[in-house]
C-alpha cells in the first residue's frame, strides 16, 4: 500500500471515530433535555446494546440496565420514564431538601444554588470558543450543553482533520479534556448519587452510568487521538 494511501486510511478511521464521538454526545445530551417520546423507546428497544461498552465496566453496566429495563415496557413506560425524568433531572422531586438538577453550579458550590461560579466559568469556555447557549430560562452549566459542547468540539476536530489543521485539531481534542476534567468531573458525581435518590426505574440509573463511563473513556479516547496526531 502507497504511503498516500495509508494517509487517507489513517485520517479516515479519525474521521469516523470523531463522528462517533458527536453522535454520542447528542444522544446523552438528549437524555438530560426532556422525557423521551414513545418513538424514542421504541426504537432503544429495537437496538441491540450488547457490543457497546465493551471494556468500559460502567458503560455495560449501563447498557445492561437500559436493555433490561426496556425488554419489559408496558403500555405504562412512557410515563413511569417521564416522570423519573421530571422528579430527578426536571427538578420536581425533592430528597433531604435537595433537588438533582443537572447544574454544574448546584452540586459545585457552597450554597447549592443556580447561577453560581461554575456558570461564569462555563460560559467563558463556550464563549471563548465562539459560542453561546441560546436560551432564556437555562443557564449554561446545564449538562445538556456541556455535553452539546463536546459535541461541537468533536465536529470541529473532525473539519480540522479533514482540512489538514492538525493543530486546530488537537486544540478541540485538548480542550474537550480540559472541559471534561474541570467542569464535568468536578460535580457530576455528586449529581448523580442525588439523581439515584429519586429515580424510581432502573433505566434512568443506567443513563447515569453511561453518561460516567463514555466520559471515561472518552478521556483515554482523547489522549489516544492527540497520540496518533503526534500532539499528546
Amino acid at each position: 500500500m502507497s504511503e498516500q494511501a495509508e494517509t487517507i486510511d489513517a485520517t479516515d478511521i479519525l474521521i469516523d471515530v470523531l463522528a462517533g464521538r458527536r453522535e454520542f454526545y447528542l444522544a446523552l445530551a438528549g437524555f438530560y433535555t426532556k422525557p423521551l417520546t414513545q418513538a424514542q423507546i421504541d426504537e432503544m428497544a429495537k437496538t441491540d446494546y450488547s457490543a457497546f461498552g465493551a471494556g468500559e465496566p460502567l458503560l455495560e453496566a449501563g447498557f445492561n440496565d437500559i436493555t433490561r429495563y426496556l425488554r419489559k415496557r408496558n403500555t405504562g413506560t412512557r410515563q413511569m420514564l417521564a416522570t423519573d425524568f421530571t422528579s430527578s433531572f426536571g427538578g420536581a422531586g425533592i430528597y433531604q431538601g435537595k433537588t438533582a438538577v443537572p447544574y454544574a453550579s448546584v452540586f459545585s458550590s457552597a450554597t447549592g444554588l443556580l447561577s453560581q461560579g461554575s456558570r461564569g466559568e462555563v460560559f467563558r469556555v463556550f464563549k471563548r470558543n465562539l459560542l453561546r447557549v441560546v436560551s432564556e430560562n437555562t443557564p449554561d452549566d446545564h449538562l445538556s450543553f456541556m455535553l452539546e459542547f463536546l459535541a461541537i468540539m468533536s465536529d470541529r476536530a473532525s473539519e480540522a482533520v479533514r482540512e489538514g489543521r492538525t493543530e486546530d485539531a488537537c486544540a478541540c481534542l485538548t480542550e474537550s479534556r480540559d472541559f471534561i476534567n474541570t467542569h464535568i468531573f468536578n460535580w457530576f458525581d455528586a449529581f448523580a448519587e442525588q439523581a439515584n435518590l429519586l429515580i424510581e426505574a432502573r433505566f434512568y440509573r443506567g443513563v447515569l452510568k453511561i453518561t460516567k463511563g463514555y466520559l471515561l473513556m472518552d478521556i483515554q479516547t482523547i489522549d489516544d487521538l492527540l497520540d496518533e496526531m503526534g500532539k499528546s
